[in-house]
């Protein structure tokens, strides 16, 4: 026999490696990013029959980790308590941790048993540490098993992405709703991407955008190698990050530079963790000697780079670590002489406000208190009593509404969970919370700042008004039919509210008043009065205001209810012939469109003269600017002047261009036109009509046009009117 002939009599056969499932015990891991692991299943079999091949996304970290161990990741497996001295083992390698809240769902997702989940769950309780359960929700819990989650305080990550598909987030999406409504504190976990130029990108990019608004949220960037299919096709984009921390590799999607890539000992996220134990520290055998030193410019300090070193490790506080941002002022902490924290500021002596800018306190020395101590220490150097302000970030560990509140702050206005706080009185940082509400030329009537401020208004023009007898002090007198039957009340109900009538926003009013108001300004002209509602906040911020009005009812009206005011008066006259006394600051007026409301008097006629009852467009238009130009003439240098208007369309359906005639009149009488604001309101009321109006190709108006104009120097706004500061 030859030595190829007994190969082959004794070669042994091939046989299958098969891979082996994981162990059903119970394990806790500190994982390399200091994350303690205690998975109720390892082992993702619905995410992987979802996405055979390479798990979610193709690049589930989890399942090359159990390829690398040649562990079949397709299979779940429960993960079990086996008996006493197991599950002591486990509470002595939680205890020695020293964390405050462990994770599951890092190798597998616990809703593919919650009765399961919850069972170890309540095993562990007694360890007062937070259970995080990071989950995709392959499985919905019960009614019963979330009010369980809720007892046992565990903070749910409903993780999700905009690689995921409708159904997919639809239904991840409505599971958050139910954790959120049963009172369990859920986070967003968003697979973040920075996507590159395609259709997929685009809508990748756009639910991206959406998902990150869902807050809480944690923005979780995919990790792929450069042979993803996606990176190869340039649809995802990916960055070597070879000191980044976690599994997946290196190379990071990044729609963002401030996203975090650190240990989870530092990060500011903590899963969304919240309550939990309290951690007994650790006995000191000396005190710490804790100081705040005031640095007049970070860019000129010995802390310059120190600053800017922690703001980056921070992420939140990032910005701090930019050269145009270390030209403000800084209070540092030391604790033992060495640095340990900083809170930026800016003392703006040009507008008059202290501005709180960035702060990090490296965690080791973190707490409360001597947070609260740096920020005392940083508002001692407001010697001048500027109102001080600060944006709270939802996502910082140190800026939060109950901290700031606790050193004198309160809440100017809410944007989303963005807090923007201020000390002292309100009244004098309202400007910023009226600029937050308008911002650029398109003013939104229908957003909720908006509309609160308008409530709050029209409730102090009801209350004066139950003082004088003026009943429904908002509408008094104005028995218009700005919208006639086809408004949104007659569509929606089958009946008027107070006869369909046009009255003039008063959150329009505030702002036009307060941003088009010189710093020296005080008297306000209206031609055209009408209504109540800007002589009533004329009158609240102390100026003078005069109105002419045709009708007696009106003025009558509107006196009754301003009569606490000094100086706000409705002078019953032909606006378009009436001289006003002196001179004035600001111009504003708030006309009817031509034809479209009929006003009355106590006779239940329109006066003679009244510009909506003149036989055509053309009268209406020339007696209107005629008012105007006595307006202009008793306008001050480097004033504004201001109308509020829109059109109306003639009887052929044709508009009248009464906006485009009003910018050319104003012009041609020696003003600049200055802004163009378009007003919006609710589309609900014209939704009706565009059933009928499409057909003939006719888009029913849903906005106004705001039209500013300046008279005199424009090089000069600057010099006249107040500074907004930062915002």
């Amino acid at each position: 026999m030859t030595l190829a002939c007994s190969q082959r009599l004794f070669k042994m056969p091939d046989i299958a490696v098969v891979p082996r499932t994981y162990g059903p015990f119970l394990t806790v891991a500190l994982n390399g990013k200091g994350v303690l692991d205690i998975d109720t299943v390892k082992g993702c079999a619905l995410g992987m029959a979802a996405h055979p091949g390479g798990g979610c996304y193709g690049e589930c970290y989890a399942r090359k980790t159990a390829a690398r161990y040649g562990i079949d990741f397709t299979q779940s497996v429960n993960r079990r308590i086996h008996t006493n001295w197991h599950l002591a083992t486990i509470c002595k390698a939680m205890a020695e941790s020293k964390l405050s809240w462990y994770r599951i769902g890092t190798s597998g997702d616990p809703s593919q048993d919650w009765k399961h989940t919850l069972t170890i769950i309540r095993a562990l309780r007694h360890m007062h540490m937070t259970p995080v359960v990071v989950t995709k929700c392959w499985i919905p819990p019960t009614d019963e098993q979330v009010a369980e989650l809720h007892k046992l305080g565990a903070t749910v990550n409903i993780s999700v992405s905009g690689l995921d598909s409708d159904a997919e987030l639809e239904h991840r999406l409505s599971q958050r709703s139910r954790f959120i409504d049963a009172g369990i504190r859920t986070v967003t976990r968003v697979v973040t991407c920075e996507y590159g130029v395609s259709e997929w990108a685009r809508m990748g990019k756009e639910k991206q955008e959406l998902l990150l608004a869902f807050h809480p949220v944690i923005d979780n960037p995919l990790r792929a190698p450069s042979t993803n299919p996606r990176a190869l096709s340039g649809e995802i984009i990916l960055t070597d990050k070879p000191k980044s921390t976690g599994g997946g590799g290196k190379r990071i999607s990044l729609h963002s530079d401030s996203v975090y890539l650190g240990s989870c000992e530092k990060c500011p996220d903590q899963c969304g963790k919240t309550g939990g134990r309290k951690m007994k520290e650790a006995p000191k055998l000396w005190e710490e000697k804790v100081e705040y030193e005031y640095v007049p410019v970070v860019l000129e300090s010995e802390y310059a780079e120190q600053i800017a070193t922690l703001a980056l490790e921070d992420g939140i506080a990032h910005r701090a670590a930019r050269k145009n941002m270390q030209i403000h002022s800084a209070i540092v902490c030391k604790v033992n002489d060495e640095f340990a924290g900083f809170f930026t500021f800016q003392n703006n002596h040009e507008v008059g406000e202290f501005c709180l800018l960035q702060s990090v306190i490296d965690p080791p020395h973190y707490t409360v208190e001597r947070y609260q101590d740096m920020v005392r220490a940083m508002l001692k150097q407001n010697t001048e009593d500027y109102p001080a302000l600060i944006t709270t970030d939802p996502k910082s560990k140190f800026e939060t509404v109950k901290m700031f509140e606790s050193v004198g702050f309160k809440t100017n206005f809410q944007s989303g969970q963005f807090h923007y706080m201020a000390t002292g009185d309100l009244q004098r940082v309202r400007l910023k919370r009226l600029a937050h509400m308008t911002m650029v030329n398109v003013w939104n009537s229908t957003k909720g700042e908006w509309l609160k401020i308008k409530k709050e208004w029209k409730q102090l023009i009801e209350d004066a008004g139950d003082r004088v007898g003026v009943a429904n002090a908002s509408y008094a007198t104005r028995g218009g039919c700005w919208q006639g039957t086809n408004g949104f009340a007659n569509v929606v109900t089958g009946h008027a509210h107070n006869g369909n009538a046009s009255v003039l926003d008063p959150a329009a009013c505030e702002v036009i008043l307060r941003f088009f108001m010189p710093t020296e300004g005080k008297r306000v002209y209206n031609p055209f009065g009408g209504g109540v509602q800007f002589g009533f906040i004329t009158g609240s911020y102390g100026y003078e205001y005069v109105a002419s009005e045709i009708r007696k009812n009106q003025c009558d009206a509107n006196n009754l209810i301003c009569s606490d005011f000094k100086g706000v008066e409705w002078i019953p006259s032909d606006s378009s012939t009436y001289e006003p006394d002196g001179m004035f600051d600001l111009v504003f007026t708030c006309p009817p469109y031509y034809k479209v409301e009929k006003y009355l008097d106590y006779d239940g006629e329109p006066p003679e003269g009244e510009i909506n009852s003149l036989p055509t467009y053309e009268v209406f238009r020339d007696t209107l600017f005629a008012g105007y130009k006595v307006a202009i003439e008793h306008l001050n240098e480097g004033s504004f002047f201001v109308v509020m208007t829109g059109d109306s369309r003639n009887s052929k359906g044709g508009y009248h261009c009464h906006e485009a005639e009003t910018e050319l009149f104003l012009r041609d009488n020696g003003l600049s036109i200055y802004n163009r604001i378009v007003y919006t309101e609710g589309p609900f009321t014209r939704l009706a009509q565009a059933k009928v109006t499409l057909n003939t190709r006719k888009f029913p108006k849903c906005e106004q046009k705001i039209i500013v104009a300046y008279k005199g120097d424009m090089s000069k706004i600057g010099e006249r009117f107040a500074k907004v500061g930062r915002l």
